[in-house]
């Protein structure tokens, strides 16, 4: 995948494992999702491409709860990534049926 400037990361379950460049406002990143089988769940990476540094290796991806969110930094994002049902779905987990298709990973203004 090349790099995009959307206002939700473009993934669906059917794309996992998927690893690419993404960039967010001010940076380019490289952002790797898998999938557990033996839990369940959804995880993601985050690394830098300049200079090349992993930021975090396995966060589990939870519906509702933003991504990298105990890191405050400025290596990391400066939008939210936040796995939420824009229609307002009423879902409990993310799950390989609605992973991109109800479920998309929102980019959303951090705020101040």
């Amino acid at each position: 995948m090349s790099s995009i400037d959307l206002s939700f990361i473009p993934i669906t379950a059917v794309d996992v494992p998927v690893r690419f460049s993404i960039k967010l406002v001010d940076r380019t990143y490289v952002f790797t999702v898998r999938y557990n089988t033996a839990g369940g769940f959804y995880t993601a990476d985050l690394a830098t491409v300049s200079p090349a540094e992993t930021l975090c290796y396995g966060e589990v991806i939870r519906y509702g709860k933003p991504l990298f969110e105990q890191f405050s930094d400025e290596r990391y994002p400066i939008p939210v990534i936040i796995p939420l049902a824009k229609d307002g779905a009423d879902i409990a987990e993310i799950t390989p049926d609605n992973f991109g298709s109800t479920v998309k990973l929102w980019l959303l203004e951090r705020p101040s």
